[in-house]
């Protein structure tokens, strides 16, 4: 690792310099650029989709999908039990899941940000405690967390996202607590207060800019995870209930067909197993890429 100085935590231009190193790895570029294409589909849905998500087609149940012996190109991805449209229900279903997963994400990253920061530059006995409280969150799952918060509400998918938020802040709480204490220990910013720099002005000159790769880095998990929570909740009828098309929902619906028309389970499959895929491809590739930027 090359040595730093204090004057390197205030350059401008690390994200681009960053942006430069991801731009070089292929592998990243394609999933920023997949999930720059899953987001907009979540967002602009209901023009992109060929179908209403709830139209049923009379006489056209259990269409299998196009290239099939007996489907049809107007049915892409085929039908239902009831003769809704398969592709229409994913893209609109992935306002439900990735449109859902963003509202967590940002939920998190605002209000867990501004905790971990509070948290991490506390001191004293406030700091060992909030870490050693915060330590604890650790050995529990988070999915297992949202479960437990879900049960006590009712089902819905605003509830099961609340779920996953409360479930999610402490973890990324813990991460950015865990950043600054590390930064404060090291020794430019130790030699920064010995000069007399105010708390304020160390935090947003030098701390804050420091742990940025880490909060991005955290910031992507948690869009992954949220969008693997929020299906498994709805896939066990706590999460997101009848008719919306969220994909968890869908594959639960349409379970007892896995044999008899398996492209309405296993489809909605491939589109949360993509999803989280991008996300993580997205942010393996965000951290390869920080990585160098510090070799």
């Amino acid at each position: 690792m090359r040595s730093k100085d204090p004057k390197d935590f205030r350059e401008t231009g690390t994200l681009k310099h960053i942006w430069s190193l991801f731009r070089q790895d292929r592998i990243a570029l394609f999933s920023f650029y997949a999930l720059l294409l899953l987001i907009s589909t979540a967002l602009l849905s209901p023009f992109i989709a060929p179908y209403s998500a709830e139209t049923q087609f009379i006489g056209q149940e259990l269409m299998p999908p196009s290239w099939a012996a007996n489907g049809e190109i107007a049915y892409f991805l085929g039908t239902d039990d009831i003769g809704r449209d398969v592709l229409s229900r994913i893209i609109v279903g992935s306002t439900y899941t990735v449109g859902a997963s963003l509202i967590v994400m940002i939920t998190t990253a605002i209000l867990g940000g501004g905790l971990g920061i509070w948290a991490g530059m506390s001191q004293g006995i406030q700091s060992r405690i909030l870490g050693h409280l915060l330590d604890t969150f650790l050995t529990i799952p988070v999915l297992l967390v949202a479960i437990i918060i879900a049960t006590l509400m009712e089902p819905g998918l605003l509830n099961a996202m609340l779920a996953i938020t409360l479930a999610l802040l402490p973890y990324f709480v813990h991460e950015i607590y865990r950043s600054i204490q590390l930064e404060l220990k090291k020794e430019y910013v130790l030699m920064l207060r010995l000069d007399g720099i105010s708390k304020w002005a160390l935090l947003k000159s030098t701390i804050l800019p420091n742990i940025a790769v880490q909060y991005i880095q955290e910031t992507s998990r948690v869009f992954t995870i949220a969008i693997l929570d929020i299906s498994a909740l709805s896939f066990i009828a706590l999460g997101a209930q009848r008719p919306a098309p969220e994909w968890g929902a869908m594959i639960r619906d349409s379970l007892e067909l896995i044999y008899l028309a398996p492209w309405t389970v296993l489809l909605p499959g491939f589109a949360i197993i993509f999803s989280i895929l991008i996300g993580l491809m997205f942010s393996n590739g965000l951290c390869r890429a920080i990585s160098k930027y510090y070799e």
